[in-house]
């Protein structure tokens, strides 16, 4: 199934190449999260001189069909992907992904031409293990739901705050928490059980991505710790990973998270003039 991006005519309208922009850089969001998560990434990076265009995956958004949300998988995560930036007519992007927009970062990157990519606190790929215990602690109650693969979910409160954003203040998760939607479970089999899915769609072809790949992982990430990190770095031949030992799985509205886009801007930028 490939899910059509939508009102192309505002995408052209409010996202066309400004003059002097130092590239334009699609952003893509995790499980349960919207664009708007990503709007603090989005302000920093146009002060610095980017164009930037953050997204809803599929049917997410408030009172979406949540029938047809079970049903889609990463492939069809991937078509959106890809047609989103051709309607915007994005050659060459960035591409910026956290969490599980990480994971699909890579797997758009073996499709398209991309100038660069950031991952943040990505999830791994088939290729590479992300079993740890407080992974699995923190979606459990995902997994151990019958058929949950044919439903949507959404993790509890007390798991949102045990593993994915654990060193906000009690006041920054009341606030974060009512905004996730429902994931796909489908997209939660795929990603949390890799190994069990006939079509691996989460295997990536390393070796299909010649861009600068530039890693960050979190010293308090729960679900994805920094030893993914590393081993997903170690995949690309032109990579660099680089630990921020304060943050969580969370980190886009975390203090740090600057530090973060200047530190892979910088690189991707001294990448791409040593390169010229």
């Amino acid at each position: 199934m490939q899910t059509k991006a939508t009102d192309t005519n505002s995408l052209h309208a409010n996202l066309s190449d400004v003059h002097g922009s130092k590239g334009n850089v699609l952003l893509i969001h995790g499980m349960w999260c919207r664009g708007n998560h990503l709007s603090q990434v989005q302000e920093f990076l146009e002060k610095e001189g980017y164009t930037c265009k953050s997204i809803d995956l599929p049917l997410h958004e408030q009172g979406a069909d949540l029938r047809k949300l079970s049903k889609l998988g990463i492939s069809d995560y991937i078509d959106y992907l890809e047609n989103t930036l051709d309607q915007l007519g994005w050659k060459e992007p960035i591409l910026l992904g956290h969490s599980l927009g990480g994971l699909l970062a890579q797997l758009l990157a073996t499709r398209i031409k991309a100038k660069a990519l950031i991952l943040i606190t990505t999830v791994q790929p088939l290729q590479i293990s992300g079993l740890s215990w407080t992974g699995l602690k923190t979606v459990w109650e995902i997994l151990r739901t019958p058929f949950f693969w044919r439903r949507t979910n959404l993790l509890s409160k007390n798991k949102f705050a045990y593993g994915i954003y654990n060193t906000l203040s009690e006041s920054e998760q009341n606030e974060l928490y009512p905004t996730y939607l429902p994931e796909s479970g489908k997209i939660a089999f795929q990603a949390f059980l890799p190994f069990l899915t006939f079509s691996q769609p989460t295997r990536v072809d390393f070796k299909k991505v010649q861009c600068p790949v530039f890693v960050a992982a979190t010293g308090k990430d729960r679900v994805t710790p920094p030893r993914i990190g590393r081993k997903i770095a170690s995949k690309y031949t032109n990579s660099i990973m680089k630990l921020y030992p304060k943050l969580s799985h969370w980190a886009i509205t975390e203090d740090g998270i600057e530090k973060i886009l200047l530190d892979a801007t910088s690189w991707i930028e001294a990448k791409t003039r040593s390169a010229g």
